[in-house]
This record gives structure tokens, C-alpha cells and sequence, in this order.
């Protein structure tokens, strides 16, 4: 019996660089059945198995420095092998890595092989379209319960992944599937795609940010990535849900706090309607520009926004302890000063009493001083940055003016021994001439 699936699969075209619909990958045990979509570092097809289920299979395809010759993957210089082993090891270590995993929030990796030159893996296929094309489709439906529910699930599956030693590195609403019975599901990790871009030269200029929802250390080459790196990527698409677009970009923010301009961030604290004040400090504490300043973990965030630990609320308790000591210290002095006795040692005993707020002061002057020292870290990288830019075109002008003056001398020189030839012919002429035809030439000197 034919399996509608795979009838006539041979007969569809392919359109790029992509596998034929029926291709068959693995000894026969996958069949490819359409191409879903590409970047720079991979292909994905929509295949079956063979007991006909569908499968997601990630095909490791770095177009930078490969093409393909039927189904087979061949490098487009010899030069970049190293690189290309490079790329495919850091793929399947990490699939292998997400094959551990097992979280009704994670998409499932179930099988990792080698064919056509390239590695592969085999995923759970999640039946359901992704947040995007929800927010284009369907926006409405992201009403506050609805918009937590995801968020809370969201949360539990980085806390996993966060507990077993991995990043997501590429949360945003297309990485995320909304599976029958409305379950997100989180797909498409980019932790291998960003160490490619660090490890090989080729692949580096290769785009591996989202603006909008990556953070601000995703941007610097070299910078640490944290758990708050995805809490932060987690917030912006939470925000897109919320006001309908994502937060700006976090390097366009940089900038602008960079150079003593007002971060262009609206906070969402007090300016939507429907959620929790909580809820919404979170996301904005998350999507803070600076790692030290947002949620460090899926876990506190998760404690914020169950009221186990509100947002603010130790803070604030701190300040109403500083008010009552202060209020407290206040009295004392005034009893003090009623009271009879020696004003001197009056005097210094209420200036051994600690001041409350002393420590608090102190810790907020170097809070903003070391923020200082960043911004000024960041301008002085500008700076090099545009010098480096600089003494990079004085060099290559320098290079350009030296190149035509060698050709300008060359010709100059052809010129001169030109000249030098037609001018000794004439003088032969003209000495023969006077000579006689009979007269033996003799040698001219030059």
C-alpha cells in the first residue's frame, strides 16, 4: 500500500540548495518529504521514518563553506575543512546534549547520524504553529491569563535546561511552538550556532543575533553569557506578546546610555492594563541592560511572580526599617539634648551611633561608579574601534599612492630608455649619410 506521504515526493522540485523531497538519509530510515527552512548554518526538513511518523531532521549545513553535488555536502575550498570539522563536531555534541534532555517545554532530539558527507539529527515534530505567526494571525488571543500561562511553562523549561549545564541562546517568538492543547515548546537552540561563529573565521560575520531579543552582551564579542541572557530574551518575546512589538534593540539602548542619552525602553510597570504589577516588574527587571541587573535565575523569577518574592518588596522593606531606625536615632538625639549632663560626651556618644542609610549610600555611590566605569569601558572601545577604522584607511591610501607611484616611475623609465634608442638610430643615420653608403658603421656610444 503507497503511503500518501510519500507519493510522488521524487516528482517535487528542489529549489535551492536544499534535499529533494524523497530523499532518503540514513540507510532508509528517514525519508525527506518537504524542506521547511534554512539559515546559515543548517537546513530543516519536515521527513518520516520508517514506521511513518513525522520527524523534524536538522541537516549541519554551513553554506559559507560548503555546497552541495547531488546529495552529497563537498566544501567549496580545501582551505576550509578544518573549520567545516570544526562546525559539524560542534553540532553533534550539541545534539547529543539536547538528546539528554527530556521536558514536556523542550522539543525531544531522539537521533544523531552522519550521511552525505554532514551530520544530522532527528527531532519530535510539534504539530502547531509558532508564537509570530500567532501574533500575525491571531493577536488577539494573548489576552493576560493567557500571555502568563505561556510565559510560567517557559520558565520551568529554562530552569531545566539552565540545571543541566546548557544556554538556550535563541529564544524569540518563531523559536517557540504552541503544540496541540496550547503546550509552548521550545525548539531550535542556538548555543552550536554561536560557538561556530566564536570558534571559525569564516562563519563570524554570519548574523547570529535577533535585534529586539537578544541581550546586549550577544552583540560584543568575548562577553559572558548567563542564565539572564536568556531570561532576557525570554522577557522580550514576552513583550512582544504584550504591546504587540519587541522591546528596541538592546545595542541601539547601549548606545544611547553610552552616551548620557535616556535608554529608549518603556518600562511596561504601570502601563498595561490586566497583569500583576509583579508579573510586570519581572519582565522588566529581566529585560534590564546589563546582566547584573536583571533576575539572575528562571527559579527567583518564577518565586517573583508567585508572590513568594515580589519584585521591590524587600527593598522596600529595607526602607521602611532605615525610616523607623532614622525616625528611632532622631528621638534619641532630642532625649539626649533634653536631658541633663555633660554636652561633650553627650555629643560624642550620639556621633558613635552608626548612620543607617550610611551603607546604603555607600553601596548606591559605587553601584552608579562602576556603571560609569563601564560606559566609559564602552566609549573608549568606540574610540579604538574608529581609530583602528582610521589608521586602517590612512594605511591602505598609503598602500594605494605608493602602488601607482611604481607604475608611474616604470613608465617614465620605458619613456627615458625609449627616447634614448630612437635618438642613437638618428645619429647612425645621419653618420652614414655624411659618409657614404660604403662606410662601415661604427659602434655609438651611449
Amino acid at each position: 500500500m503507497t503511503d500518501p506521504l510519500t507519493s510522488d515526493l521524487a516528482a517535487l522540485p528542489s529549489v535551492g540548495d536544499e534535499l529533494p523531497p524523497g530523499t532518503a538519509l540514513c540507510q532508509g530510515q528517514y525519508t525527506v518529504v518537504r524542506y521547511l527552512n534554512s539559515g546559515g548554518f543548517g537546513v530543516t526538513y519536515l521527513a518520516h521514518d520508517s514506521l511513518g511518523r513525522k520527524v523534524v531532521i536538522k541537516e549541519c549545513y554551513p553554506g559559507a563553506m560548503c555546497c552541495r553535488t547531488q546529495k552529497t555536502v563537498r566544501l567549496r575550498s580545501i582551505s576550509h575543512e578544518t573549520d567545516f570539522d570544526r562546525v559539524v563536531a560542534l553540532f553533534e555534541r550539541e545534539a547529543r546534549a539536547l538528546a539528554h534532555l527530556s521536558h514536556p517545554n523542550i522539543v525531544g532530539v531522539h537521533q544523531i547520524f552522519e550521511d552525505n558527507g554532514t551530520a544530522y539529527m532527528a527531532m519530535d515534530f510539534i504539530e502547531g504553529p509558532d508564537l509570530f505567526d500567532l501574533l500575525e494571525s491571531d493577536p488577539d488571543r494573548f489576552e493576560p491569563a493567557e500571555v502568563v500561562r505561556i510565559v510560567k511553562h517557559l520558565l520551568g523549561a529554562l530552569s531545566y535546561v539552565h540545571d543541566n549545564g546548557m544556554l538556550h541562546r535563541d529564544i524569540s517568538p518563531d523559536n517557540i511552538l504552541l503544540a496541540p492543547g496550547g503546550l509552548p515548546v521550545l525548539i531550535d537552540f542556538g548555543a552550536a550556532r554561536e560557538d561556530a561563529a566564536r570558534a571559525t573565521r569564516v562563519l563570524s560575520r554570519i548574523h547570529t543575533v535577533k535585534d529586539g531579543y537578544s541581550p546586549q552582551e550577544f552583540y560584543l564579542a568575548g562577553s559572558a553569557q548567563e542564565k539572564s541572557s536568556d531570561l532576557y530574551a525570554l522577557a522580550a518575546t514576552a513583550h512582544h506578546l504584550i504591546r504587540g512589538h519587541a522591546p528596541p534593540n538592546s545595542n541601539i539602548r547601549l548606545a544611547a546610555v553610552a552616551q548620557d542619552q535616556p535608554d529608549p525602553y518603556v518600562p511596561l510597570s504601570g502601563t498595561v492594563p490586566g497583569y500583576d504589577p509583579a508579573f510586570l516588574a519581572a519582565l522588566d527587571q529581566s529585560l534590564r541592560l546589563f546582566a547584573r541587573d536583571r533576575i539572575k535565575t528562571a527559579d527567583d523569577w518564577l518565586a517573583m511572580i508567585s508572590g513568594k518574592a515580589a519584585p521591590g518588596r524587600a527593598a522596600a522593606l529595607d526602607d521602611d526599617m532605615h525610616l523607623k531606625i532614622s525616625q528611632l536615632v532622631s528621638e534619641t538625639d532630642s532625649f539626649l539634648e533634653d536631658a541633663p549632663g555633660d554636652p561633650r560626651e553627650e555629643r560624642a556618644a550620639r556621633e558613635a551611633i552608626p548612620d543607617p542609610l550610611a551603607a546604603q549610600r555607600a553601596a548606591e555611590r559605587a553601584y552608579w561608579a562602576e556603571v560609569n566605569d563601564e560606559l566609559e569601558a564602552i566609549r573608549k572601545d568606540i574610540e579604538r574601534e574608529e581609530a583602528m577604522k582610521r589608521q586602517q584607511a590612512q594605511e591602505e591610501a598609503r598602500r594605494l599612492a605608493e602602488a601607482e607611484a611604481q607604475l608611474g616611475g616604470l613608465g617614465d623609465a620605458r619613456t627615458a630608455r625609449g627616447g634614448r634608442f630612437t635618438g642613437w638610430v638618428k645619429d647612425l643615420f645621419v653618420s652614414r649619410k655624411s659618409a657614404g653608403k660604403d662606410t662601415p658603421l661604427q659602434p655609438m656610444e651611449d
